[in-house]
């Protein structure tokens, strides 16, 4: 057969799509969300950038993600980075740091460039959007001055340049078990000393943890790479880990030893302080599996379409065309249910305090669910990784719900919310189009809920979370 006629040799699945155009449902759910006064402008940012996302910026990362570019221990205890890495982040920022965009917005961006999976882009772009929120409502001025112009860098050198160092081999989710210390010197500067184990994008500034020298209180800690005379600050790159997927950026394993730092906040509000500085990278854990769930429905589209088998395109085989329709209403459901959040977290509303976990554990296990079930329509093909981004997707994928707390600790927070009234009655008001058998069991699971012990609590709150999903979607879906 001439190659140029083989369908399957040219074929190039969803690259090259504008991803922004190609869900119009993006747009109606989003619009509502945007300050009245910049909807237009912020709707044509996102409008102008959806083609870069599915062309020049796809393109950047799938090269990135070549075994050749992946990052490795760089210099001066940095990690080095390809040029297209480095390129990709810039494009990235520039698009939410050029201009003012709206927190809908910045997540609407967030969504579109996760079409491309992790990219070794987009968990950098969580932690600096997480530090750049908590140093501007909890931050000194001097901090704010310092920090905001660092993490608000589009130069392809330093862009999306935060870290999250908070995790050690014997605390885990557990940050109180951590054995990082920090003393507090004669000039009001604090040094670190430990080890951090899990190190996500280890760059120019990130956030820590460390107990306050000589008690149990956990503090959270604003560090920088180099010190401001331009010395390296005390700390030592061990390793990169080898992690199955989100290879673009490194994660490392970080000695402190003597590190100087500042106390973000007072000490005893480390702990708060930290859970709103993950609360942001959860909810950019639910929009990466949510850009995975739209890149699949793209991928299964243009395959299905594409593909001939027994002398018929497959979308036309009805087993396919229905899996094609599952897949594109797994995807509204989660789209729905993601600005919901968003919006509830951006007014901060009490739903929030629900709303966020619970949709770090289902939309990423919805993810995961609609990689397989794309690869398996897609067949040997969907496991080929230089066929489609599949299998990357699938790799970040499973990264992606482990991240910033597992299924059943995540559900755990999300319950307890739930159990407070003014939660409950703020989540029950978006569930308006439900049925009100659905919505009387939801409340009679988490009433029956606030009366069980701890331990059954555990065996009960993934089960709550998926049926709380459900109803939601439900009635979104309804409206």
């Amino acid at each position: 057969m001439d190659q140029a006629l083989d369908p399957i040799l040219n074929y190039k699945g969803a690259s090259g799509v504008d991803f922004w155009a190609a869900d119009p449902l993006l747009e109606r759910t989003l619009a509502p969300l945007l300050p009245e006064g910049d909807r237009a402008r912020e709707l044509k940012a996102l409008a102008a950038f959806g083609p870069v996302c599915g062309g020049k910026l796809g393109a950047l990362v799938e090269k990135a993600h070549r075994p050749e570019n992946l990052p490795r221990l760089g210099k001066d205890e940095s990690v080095a980075y390809c040029a297209e890495q480095k390129e990709a982040r810039s494009i990235l920022a520039r698009r939410l740091y050029d201009e003012p965009l709206s927190f809908p917005a910045r997540m609407a961006v967030c969504v579109l460039a996760n079409h491309n999976g992790e990219g070794g882009i987009t968990c950098p772009t969580a932690m600096n959007e997480g530090l750049i929120r908590l140093l501007e409502r909890s931050g000194t001025e001097a901090q704010k001055a310092r920090a905001l112009p660092v993490l608000k860098s589009v130069d392809p050198e330093n862009a999306l340049p935060a870290g999250q160092q908070i995790t050690e081999r014997q605390g885990g989710s557990n940050v109180g078990a951590n054995l990082t210390t920090a003393a507090l010197q004669a000039d009001g500067a604090w040094l670190l000393n430990g080890l951090k184990w899990f190190c996500s994008n280890p760059g120019n500034i990130w956030a820590t943890t460390a107990k306050l020298s000589g008690t149990q209180v956990v503090g959270l800690f604003l560090v920088y790479h180099r010190l401001e005379d331009g010395k390296l600050n005390g700390h030592h790159l061990d390793k990169l880990k080898e992690i199955c997927g989100t290879k673009g950026k490194g994660t490392a394993e970080i000695e402190y030893k003597d590190v100087r730092a500042e106390l973000i906040g007072r000490g005893s509000q480390g702990m708060v302080l930290l859970s709103r500085l993950l609360g942001v990278s959860r909810i950019h854990v639910a929009a990466a599996a949510l850009g995975f769930i739209g890149r699949c429905v793209l991928e299964a589209k243009a395959f299905a379409k594409m593909r001939e088998a027994y002398g018929r395109r497959i979308e036309t085989i009805p087993s396919v065309a229905r899996t094609l329709a599952e897949l594109e209403l797994e995807k509204d459901a989660c789209l729905l249910a993601f600005f919901e959040g968003v919006s509830a977290m951006d007014k901060d509303e009490p739903a929030a305090q629900a709303l966020v976990p619970l949709l770090k554990i289902e939309v990423s296990k919805r993810a995961t669910a609609v990689i397989r079930q794309t690869q398996l329509l897609i067949g040997g093909h969907g496991i080929l990784e230089d066929f489609t981004v599949m299998p990357r997707l699938s790799q970040d994928s499973i990264v992606n719900e482990i991240w910033e707390g597992t299924h059943p600790i995540l559900a755990g927070h999300a319950v307890k919310a739930l159990r407070r009234a003014d939660v409950f009655a703020d989540f029950a008001k978006r569930l308006e189009g439900a049925r009100p058998a659905a919505i009387k069991e939801l409340t009679a699971r988490v009433a029956a809920n606030r009366a069980m012990s701890e331990d059954e609590r555990s065996l009960d709150d993934e089960e709550l979370c998926t049926l709380a999903f459900q109803t939601l979607t439900a009635a979104l879906l309804s409206r």
